[in-house]
């Protein structure tokens, strides 16, 4: 189970759920009641004082040669996120029915992100209090009936009510008896209503109203991102309504043709689709690793800021590799030197420009980075919806021609904002310059701490007036080299600059492992377990600190004489 909008996908529902499975079923049934007939007739065998009925393995064969011979049935059963998916690309709908094995399992985040909007799920329901809820492991015919039996019993509010109606299932997340007829309400995790939840909605008013429900209104529940929590929950502000109910009958008219074309899909071969922007649009289809296996690693695709229509424009001329892009192909002057790079393996670095960026460097220096985690639902005084909370960092400092190194760790149960910035203030006090890789992301997370804790607002200015940008000379194509395959993420950077420092031997090596290997010390009973996994977070944050200092290090070598560098 991926999240729930997929727990159907692929499962029960596709076999049980309309009679493209019944009729075969049947007519296996009847042969293998005639394979026992004649078996018991001609093939009796005694096995100790047990007469056996049949010759096993002569019945299984005879039973599977003749279905073996029997046309493929398939079922044209579909979910709602089955719809959607056929929606975006009827390749991706016709792989999930007939070749799931090639679907791409989800990462530890994605998967993250889909519990996530399960539990705000569970949380919206609240605004329809005194509820039945119908649980996923029931089975879709039991749902399905019990809903239809709450509804006629004058239940006000049903969660999760199941439907059936042209061989579409869709299980509505809050069914509120309102004025006038029930209304459906639709909950999303997300801090807006997106036009693309409007296909939610829409299949499925198709199917309740279809299945003889009146329905009144349509909602959208989601997340109000304005929010900030102080004292215990207000779900009421802490969620937001919007009424989509033009909106979703207006696609009323298309869906019997949308299904239609989505069944007569299914009846062929795997559909002839080539990728195309649709591959990550709306969502990032799970069958990319499949359909992309063509596609080498660093192509087109890979030139940094060149637009998604371009590049498949490119690619739609047999185009795939930079060296064969036409000259009258128009790229801009650093697509231009990612380009030369990759096709010549020639090194760009401009020594005039490093040099004066690193002028404006002054030491003692720190190298500094942060860690945070983000939560649909605040758990904090002072905390908004998917806000940032740093919860760690790392400082390196070099002084003196030496090199120190201090670091903050929080308790996942408590705020560690407040403790934080107390530490992070005195720990870069000696520092003159303070040198970040993508300065927006801790600028801004500091000038969130200044607004919710004001007392240290002072101070924090002055902190963010010393901060300097390490990804600067990166990103402009000042030191290029074809390794970085246009990314100036410090990621690709440190291999291509500096090879014998790697991430690779880590527990965690990223920040989205990072996030939820500290959700994950909350849940840990195991002492021995989470000082493990404090220590992996220690590891990984200090390498992202001393991979700056080897950076700089690196860009200094440039324009000082050999003999005069500290090499750490």
């Amino acid at each position: 189970m991926y999240n729930k909008e997929s727990f159907y996908d692929c499962t029960i529902v596709d076999l049980f759920a309309g009679p493209t499975f019944f009729t075969p079923i049947i007519i296996y049934y009847i042969i293998f009641k005639a394979l026992i007939q004649i078996n018991n007739k001609f093939f009796p065998i005694q096995t100790g004082s047990c007469h056996c009925p049949y010759n096993s393995t002569l019945l299984s064969r005879n039973l599977f040669m003749i279905i073996g011979t029997m046309p493929k049935f398939r079922s044209f059963f579909l979910s709602k996120s089955q719809f959607t998916r056929g929606l975006q690309c009827h390749k991706s709908l016709w792989l999930l029915k007939n070749r799931p094995e090639l679907r791409a399992e989800p990462d530890a985040s994605l998967q993250a992100r889909f519990d996530a909007g399960t539990d705000v799920g569970i949380l919206a329901q609240q605004l329809f209090p005194d509820g039945m809820t119908l649980e996923y492991n029931s089975g879709i015919s039991h749902n399905i009936n019990t809903t239809q039996e709450l509804i006629a019993s004058g239940i006000g509010t049903i969660y999760e009510a199941t439907f059936r109606h042209d061989s579409v299932l869709a299980m509505v997340d809050i069914l509120h008896k309102g004025p006038g007829g029930w209304r459906l309400y639709e909950v999303k995790s997300s801090t807006e209503t997106k036009d693309i939840f409007i296909n939610d909605t829409a299949i499925q008013y198709y199917v309740v109203a279809g299945s003889g429900i009146k329905v009144s209104r349509v909602f959208l529940v989601h997340l109000n991102n304005q929010y900030t929590r102080v004292g215990e929950l207000d779900l009421q502000e802490l969620f937001t309504i919007d009424d989509v109910t033009d909106s979703t009958l207006s696609r009323q008219r298309d869906i019997p043709q949308l299904l239609a074309a989505m069944r007569q899909s299914l009846e062929g071969d795997e559909p002839d689709i080539d990728i195309g922007p649709y591959c990550t649009e709306p969502y990032d289809c799970d069958f990319i690793p499949y359909c992309w296996q063509h596609i080498p690693k660093c192509s087109i695709f890979d030139i940094a800021n060149l637009r998604k229509n371009r590049k498949f424009a490119l690619y739609y001329r047999n185009i795939l590799h930079m060296k064969e892009i036409p000259p009258d192909f128009s790229l801009s002057d650093n697509m231009q030197i990612q380009v030369e790079a990759e096709v010549t393996g020639k090194e760009f670095i401009n020594i005039s420009n490093i040099k004066e960026f690193l002028s404006n460097i002054k030491e003692p220096l720190g190298f500094l980075d942060f860690e945070t985690f983000m939560e649909p639902v605040p758990s904090f005084d002072y905390q908004k919806p998917y806000q940032q909370i740093p919860f760690q960092y790392s400082l390196h400092i070099l002084a003196s021609d030496k090199l120190s190194q201090h670091e903050f760790l929080g308790q996942p149960d408590e705020d560690p904002r407040r403790a934080f910035i107390t530490k992070l203030l005195i720990d870069t006090r000696p520092c003159r310059t303070i040198i970040v890789y993508n300065q927006a992301f801790e600028i801004v997370r500091l000038q969130e701490i200044a607004r919710d804790f004001p007392e240290f607002a002072t101070d924090i200015d002055l902190l963010i007036a010393r901060i300097t940008d390490l990804m600067v000379p990166f990103r402009n194509r000042d030191y290029y080299v074809r390794a970085m395959c246009g990314s100036h993420s410090i990621k690709s950077v440190l291999p291509a600059l500096v090879p014998d420092l790697s991430y690779n031997n880590l527990a965690i090596a990223d920040g989205e492992t990072a996030m939820l290997s500290y959700a994950r010390l909350a849940k840990i009973s195991s002492q021995e377990e989470i000082d493990k996994v404090r220590q992996d977070l220690l590891e990984y944050c200090r390498l992202d600190t001393l991979a700056m200092v080897k950076i700089w290090e690196k860009l200094v070598s440039l324009i000082k004489p050999r003999e005069q560098l500290l090499l750490f």
